[in-house]
């Protein structure tokens, strides 16, 4: 095997590639979060209770930033603005990590 096969085979990750992935997968949490909420999804739910237990702790601090009467627009607003905020800081993480 050439080292240009062995290469191809085996593509190593930047390790800000795999801080950007950490960030993506709390911000995915966190959308699974809003859909739950907008879908009426079950809260005796498992999955549900779960995803809404863990994104309200990685949102602790944006929760209430915004108090708008409609519950499903305070979710959009506190939860969205936390998922985005967790892919800027990823993306800015993963370039200052790999330029380094």
């Amino acid at each position: 095997m050439t080292t240009e096969t062995r290469t191809r085979f085996y593509h190593r990750r930047a390790p800000g590639d795999l801080v950007f992935l950490a960030t993506a997968i709390i911000a995915i949490i966190i959308i699974g979060h809003i859909i739950f909420v907008l879908l009426n999804a079950n809260g005796g739910n498992d999955i549900v209770s779960t995803d809404a237990d863990w994104a309200a702790w990685f949102a602790t601090w944006f929760l209430n930033l915004f108090t708008p009467d409609s519950h499903d627009l305070n979710v959009v607003l506190n939860y969205g603005l936390a998922a985005v905020c967790y892919l800027l800081l990823g993306g800015i993480l993963r370039r200052l990590i790999n330029d380094l």
